[in-house]
């Protein structure tokens, strides 16, 4: 079968000052999956930055191209299955729509694609419908009201109004909140822009502020343990992998530039059963992933990104796989399966293609870290310690505020915890004054 792995970008990008970089390379990797399916053609297609892609074999299309313009090129191609390795872009995490968009002309002219559904995207890419989705069927959320930017301040250009009712109706329902509280924009990327506040006083100063500049939602804290977990598949074959812990910020919230994360942990059979109903209402296909707090023995659902994510290296790193390899076992195998269950044709199908199984995540542990800016020379000094797997550094070099510079994500795999703390010793020794900036 001739197989397209494809991800679009919505934003411009310049890779002479915003610059990716993985060790080993995905082009490794790559190279390393397609050895193992010599009767698969595989095909790479993208937009800068490509993220997760390999850097050689990818074809690189220009950004001037929309959803329906990039597919145009996919169908030139004669694909048989095209499947989305969605990334990320700030400052909003839509690329999944975009993704879909591309699928949708795909299916329209006969190619079958691994793509999570257009309502799922949507439903996802704005906080608030997933908050909605989650409490209509039943999944444990955080108490949450939803504060619409325009009315809050609507009454600002009508000089007969002397109360804004609807802000009044923000504040009542802000009391009957616990402390303390998280505002987040709707659509935002991440936890970027997420504020806690401990006091009404604070909630209301901030959405009286400039800093209430779109849609906001409010959340109760649920003070716990924070996690992530991937789930790969299709409707009625879903794989959940194990969980990794997210170490907090001072503020309570796990940060993309400083969080660490460690494990794996079990997911035990009530969590199994939450991520498998999620999983089949939301009619995930291809990879999502999942925040969850753990409360009072019970498990809360925090955010869901239907796309690749700051865990998939994570997995890949402790499973020795690439994510081409994970796609593969968990979601592309599955459906050559289906597709050959439906046209009963089973001829030239590799039924004995090497597939992951969840209990090789063994008895190993696994520590990621986010390390300052590193030289190319210095990162390839870490990588030759023993235990380090993976390292990904994202550098901004036009960046105006501190979050936005980077860092280099280094992904630790050992017997211990003991021995992931003395790897982790050698590499700070290691990155003493060894940040570029």
């Amino acid at each position: 079968m001739k197989i397209v792995f494809y991800s679009t970008n919505s934003n411009t990008f310049n890779p002479q000052t915003f610059l990716y970089e993985t060790l080993p390379s995905n082009q490794y990797f790559f190279d390393k999956f397609i050895k193992k399916h010599p009767d698969d053609e595989f095909i790479c297609v993208s937009q800068l930055p490509a993220m997760f892609m390999p850097e050689k074999s990818v074809k690189v299309l220009s950004d001037k191209l929309n959803a329906l313009e990039f597919a145009d090129y996919i169908l030139t191609l004669n694909a048989d299955i095209a499947i989305a390795m969605t990334f990320w872009v700030s400052p909003f995490d839509w690329l999944s729509i975009n993704d879909c968009l591309v699928a949708q002309k795909l299916e329209m002219n006969g190619v079958k694609t691994i793509c999570h559904p257009l309502d799922t995207n949507l439903i996802c890419f704005d906080k608030w419908k997933t908050h909605q989705f989650l409490l209509q069927y039943g999944f444990l959320v955080p108490k949450t009201i939803f504060v619409d930017h325009d009315l809050y301040f609507c009454a600002g250009s009508h000089k007969e109004v002397i109360h804004n009712v609807y802000k009044e109706s923000i504040k009542n329902q802000l009391a009957q909140l616990y402390l303390p509280l998280i505002i987040k924009d709707t659509v935002g990327l991440s936890s970027y822009g997420m504020t806690v506040v401990h006091t009404y006083g604070e909630a209301l100063c901030y959405l009286n502020s400039k800093r209430n500049n779109s849609n906001r939602i409010v959340q109760e804290y649920i003070q716990g343990k924070q996690y992530g977990v991937e789930i790969y598949g299709c409707p009625g074959n879903y794989h959940i992998f194990p969980l990794f812990e997210f170490t907090l910020n001072q503020y309570g919230i796990s940060s993309p530039k400083l969080s660490e994360k460690n494990g794996p942990f079990p997911v035990d059979d009530e969590l199994q059963k939450i991520l498998i109903s999620l999983a089949e209402k939301m009619r995930f296909c291809g990879i999502a992933q999942v925040d969850l707090i753990f409360s009072d023995n019970k498990w809360y659902i925090i955010e869901i990104n239907p796309r690749l994510n700051g865990m998939t290296y994570t997995n890949c790193a402790y499973l020795g796989k690439s994510v081409f390899d994970l796609l593969y076992d968990f979601c592309i195998i599955p459906f050559k399966k289906r597709l050959a269950k439906q046209n009963d044709d089973v001829s030239g199908i590799d039924w004995t293609v090497e597939r992951t199984q969840l209990s090789d995540f063994g008895s190993n542990k696994l520590l990621n870290v986010k390390l300052p800016i590193l030289s190319s020379e210095k990162m390839a000094e870490l990588k030759k310690i023993d235990g380090v797997k993976i390292l990904n550094q994202t550098n901004n070099k036009e960046a105006k505020q501190e979050r936005e510079k980077g860092f280099c994500e280094c992904i630790i795999v050992d017997e211990n915890e003991l021995k992931l703390e003395q790897t982790f010793e050698k590499i700070k020794t290691i990155c003493t004054n060894s940040s570029t900036g």
